[in-house]
């Protein structure tokens, strides 16, 4: 009898809905996981909108869902060996898939008609391509804790730039900034800081949870001037984490001490920034860093493994299929009344 998976569904028009797909073999070289959880990123609403934000450019319909934390259902032959797994073992899938033809990634840049469809976390299902690189994860650990996984693979690349007992200053509380204050403090980092706005009350607070300096409404002070005021001559390292927003490069160039490092993180959707002034880095001596770059995974889960990541702390709220509505508009902060630190959604227990 052929099995069946629930799978979410977007065609890239600003909807979605759940269809069942036949539950492949395993390909060639390849396996078949069964998904525990996956983290639910703001790019999986550009993606719900056909805003793909991968270098090919996504495909539609597809299923989204790239933050994978789920059991080996099925090896096909040799590829245990390879990749170092058995059946039932939990793992962490890899978004990136090098492929001959480029990077593809899982959750944006398959199509339903390609392959088996099941090539996103939001599902029952999934099939790993030969090509897929998957890492052993921890036991005790929840499975919707440990799909910060990636988030935190993601700042701990960011947090490459700190070195120990500098200060940093994160901005932006979202799921990779309250991420990147982990990850700076493994780096080292002596003092933390974290700026957002009053919007964003609850995720303030988190980080204070997670032990920062002192956590800035912008809406209520003036960050650059706080900072000034705590350290005397800015930090030795900005994380320029904000989504969407460029008013945090120019503040972020100013935050920097002379010779301190702006690494710029948060993407800012393709806009301009507005009073940039170049004549800050060469007067300023600055040294400025791209966000991507590197591959942090493994050091990720060895922070995890080694129980020096808050993962409940990090969670936010854990939902399912039944309830993916409202964490959709949560996720996209349009539920009235309602945020979240961050969101992941359970397929199976």
């Amino acid at each position: 009898m052929t099995r069946m998976s629930r799978a979410v569904v977007m065609p890239g028009d600003g909807t979605w809905d759940v269809r069942e797909l036949p539950v492949p073999d395993p390909p060639p070289g390849g396996a078949v996981l069964r998904v525990e959880a996956v983290g639910m990123c703001h790019s999986d609403i550009d993606h719900m909108h056909g805003i793909v934000h991968t270098p090919w450019g996504g495909a539609y319909p597809s299923i989204p869902g790239h933050e994978i934390v789920g059991r080996i259902d099925g090896l096909s032959a040799g590829a245990g060996a390879r990749w170092g797994v058995k059946e039932g073992q939990r793992v962490a899938v890899r978004e990136s898939v090098p492929l001959p033809g480029g990077i593809r990634v899982y959750g944006h840049d398959f199509g339903l008609d390609e392959r088996s469809g099941l090539l996103g976390g939001f599902a029952d299902y999934m099939e790993l391509l030969p090509e897929t690189l998957v890492e052993p994860l921890p036991e005790d650990v929840p499975a919707d804790e440990l799909t910060v996984w990636e988030p935190l693979a993601i700042a701990v690349r960011w947090a490459t730039a700190v070195q120990p007992g500098n200060s940093v200053a994160i901005l932006g509380p979202g799921h990779l900034g309250l991420a990147s204050i982990v990850a700076a403090r493994a780096a080292g980092a002596e003092r933390i800081f974290i700026t957002g706005t009053s919007a964003d009350a609850l995720r303030l607070d988190a980080a204070r949870g997670l032990g920062v300096e002192e956590a800035i409404d912008v809406s209520a002070a003036d960050p650059v001037e706080r900072i000034r005021e705590l350290t005397g001559d800015g930090v030795d390292v900005v994380i320029d984490a904000a989504s969407g927003s460029t008013v945090t490069v120019t503040q972020g160039m100013q935050l920097a001490k002379r010779g301190g490092t702006v690494v710029i993180g948060g993407l800012k959707d393709r806009k301009p920034v507005e009073g940039f002034i170049s004549d800050w880095i060469p007067m300023k001596q600055l040294h400025l860093h791209a966000g991507f770059g590197g591959d942090h995974v493994k050091t990720s889960i060895e922070l995890i493994s080694q129980g020096r990541v808050p993962t409940a702390a990090l969670l936010g709220e854990t939902v399912t299929v039944d309830g993916l509505g409202d964490a959709l508009r949560l996720l996209a902060r349009a539920l009235p009344g309602r945020d979240a630190i961050r969101l992941a959604l359970r397929m199976t227990d």
